[in-house]
């Protein structure tokens, strides 16, 4: 690790913003450090220059005004014990609270695990199944992008080096509406995800579903949305028929590849499966 980084800890935004603005490519975001130190002690990235933000109050879980704001400091250990996300955004809470270790999720942070942009990232596929916003901030600005537009590869967003990632946004579930996760790994417990899914549905007073969305994780380059399953389900009686379908679309619609934690035909019939229990689990099947 190299020896000569500066380090900065700035005490407001405009101070981290304009040191972003300043170093541009050379200075890279420190919140809990699971990734960029471990990247950092093994030579896998050199920054010249490091900036903490855990000054900047960036850790919250609150609702206002309809939505729910969690800032991107929140650690996993607080997402995953939070009332409010079990209650109206539950597939995030049970992500939070199954990634990786105790001692991990006392340092890594959901903006974190959403900036490192890994396709198989456990509650980045928990948020992009709810339909998650972000909130990036520049001294040029403030802009918000829906998290499926966000990822661009493995390791790559549409986030600008002089931004920051502040702040995620997500609809609260109401009435007739829920959402879940699931991850298949190689171990029970403190292992990447081979495959992970969520879904999010609402239905209307007929059972009918008004609205789905559907995610998963480690089948493409990028975590995905499965808009043509979601369509497919959208104003049909939401019936173990019409679940079948949609899983079947998502199987199809996926890119995966053979790597050392799974198969390409592995993770196809993994899909269907997921796919199938958190869309049960979420419009309140099972």
């Amino acid at each position: 690790m190299a020896k000569d980084v500066q380090y900065f800890a700035p005490t407001t935004l405009e101070e981290t913003l304009q040191l972003l603005g300043k170093h541009g490519e050379s200075i890279h975001v420190l919140a809990g450090g699971t990734d960029l130190v471990r990247d950092m002690n093994l030579g896998y990235a050199s920054p010249k220059s490091i900036v903490w933000i855990g000054h900047l109050k960036l850790e919250y879980i609150k609702e206002e005004q309809g939505v729910i704001r969690i800032g991107a400091a929140t650690r996993m250990q607080t997402a995953g014990a939070s009332d409010l996300l079990w209650k109206k955004a539950t597939a995030l809470a049970q992500a939070a609270a199954k990634l990786a270790s105790p001692p991990v999720r006392s340092l890594a942070t959901l903006g974190g695990n959403i900036c490192t942009a890994s396709p198989a990232a456990d509650t980045v596929c928990a948020m992009l199944g709810l339909g998650a916003e972000v909130v990036l901030v520049s001294l040029k600005g403030e802009r918000v992008v829906p998290l499926h537009e966000f990822f661009t590869g493995p390791g790559e967003t549409v986030r600008r080096p002089d931004e920051l990632l502040t702040e995620i946004r997500i609809v609260p579930t109401s009435e007739r509406e829920g959402s879940a996760y699931e991850k298949v790994g190689r171990r029970a417990a403190l292992t990447l995800a081979v495959l992970n899914a969520a879904s999010r549905v609402k239905l209307d007073g007929k059972g009918n579903c008004e609205s789905a969305i559907i995610a998963v994780g480690a089948a493409a380059p990028t975590p995905l949305r499965i808009f043509r399953a979601e369509e497919a389900l959208k104003g049909k009686p939401f019936t173990e028929e019409a679940i079948a379908q949609a899983a079947q679309i998502a199987s199809e619609d996926i890119r995966p590849i053979d790597d050392v934690h799974g198969t390409a035909w592995y993770r196809r019939k993994l899909t269907k499966v997921l796919v199938s229990r958190t869309l049960r689990a979420a419009g309140g099947l099972q």
